[in-house]
């Protein structure tokens, strides 16, 4: 701790793309510490970092677009968010700040998956589940009616079982939100995103995917 006060040592994370876990095992899982979980509590003021992290990071496209183009030379920018945007913005609110930022600098794609698409995501997690962020009210939500229905106090939960479970709880809360975030922008489906096998595959799915969008409902 002296030597941390000091400022004599720091501490830095090796976060990388492909390496998201100091992120994820800082964020943790609720549930008894037996089992590698922290207090409900403490997991729900994470979350809010977590919440304002990526608020901020959202709003700091605009910036990053404009260094790439003057520092790199970039003329085209992708900003890969993570899922858990739907959760961070509110996608019915035609003011809300960061979908106003993002869609007035990019162009915001949403891809589409189907019920085999969910089904892959599921398992994929109950295999290796992992932390993430959840909207406030759902969480409590969810955590309150997970305790209820397994008659388990707080320190019994197994933090492993609660988020597989409200991992698909999650996903059929995030769809009707990411339909309200496509009337910001696009949709192309998952299964033509996997069929483009080239930058001229997938620009030609965008232009597709505008010219619907732009072309005159039918009568």
């Amino acid at each position: 701790r002296e030597l941390l006060l000091s400022d004599s040592i720091y501490l830095a994370s090796n976060i990388t793309f492909e390496n998201l876990a100091p992120l994820s095992i800082y964020m943790g899982k609720p549930g008894t510490e037996a089992n590698g979980g922290i207090p409900f509590q403490e997991y729900r003021k994470r979350q809010e970092q977590h919440r304002r992290s990526e608020i901020a990071a959202l709003l700091d496209t605009p910036e990053f677009i404009e260094r790439a183009e003057e520092i790199y030379q970039y003329d085209h920018f992708i900003c890969d968010c993570s899922g858990s945007i739907c959760e961070v913005v509110d996608p019915f609110d035609r003011d809300d700040p960061v979908l106003k930022s993002l869609s007035e600098t990019a162009l915001l794609v949403w891809i589409r998956g189907n019920e085999a698409h969910t089904q892959e995501l599921v398992q994929r997690f109950d295999n290796a589940p992992k932390p993430m962020y959840y909207h406030p009210d759902f969480l409590v939500s969810k955590w309150t009616q997970y305790l209820a229905e397994q008659t388990l106090q707080e320190h019994q939960v197994n933090p492993d079982s609660f988020i597989r479970w409200i991992y698909a709880e999650a996903l059929a809360h995030r769809q009707p939100r990411y339909e309200a975030m496509a009337n910001w922008g696009i949709t192309v489906d998952a299964s033509e995103v996997a069929r483009a096998k080239n930058e001229e595959n997938f620009s030609a799915l965008i232009g597709q995917a505008l010219a619907a969008k732009a072309a005159p409902e039918p009568v």
